[in-house]
């Protein structure tokens, strides 16, 4: 594993809480795509909320993004564990073994799965090929 990454998911604050974030931490956004820019398609109401950001403050890196209409979160359900793999085999192999006896929320597609284990601890996983 390269790295464990704590994912926020808002309800529609995410620009607000990531640049107040960023200004506490003196750290500096290095991501803020919106929804009209994620490869995929979404209503037209929910276009202009961030799809992926990226906060860097030194050593500490956090991931947002805001909810979808169809994934609500609800507070203790906005956290999760991003996780980036070297490869596509470990990926897969610890999203089957995680997903037991919990729930998978997104199957692994396009690099990326997510589920919620039988702790219900949620995570997101990628990989990112050596």
């Amino acid at each position: 594993m390269n790295s464990i990454i704590p994912y926020i998911a808002f309800p529609g604050t995410c620009k607000e809480a990531m640049e107040f974030y960023a200004d506490t931490l003196n750290g500096r956004i290095t991501t803020m795509q919106s929804f009209a820019e994620a490869p995929m398609e979404v209503p037209e109401q929910i276009q202009d909320r961030i799809f992926n950001s990226e906060l860097k403050a030194g050593s500490i890196t956090i991931k947002a993004s805001d909810d979808l209409p169809t994934h609500p979160v609800t507070q203790g359900s906005n956290m999760s564990l991003y996780v980036v793999f070297p490869n596509a085999d470990m990926k897969t192999e610890v999203f089957n073994k995680l997903s037991e006896g919990g729930q998978v929320l997104f199957p692994i597609s396009d690099n990326f799965g997510m589920l919620k284990d039988k702790f219900g601890i949620q995570w997101m996983v990628v990989h990112h090929d050596d």
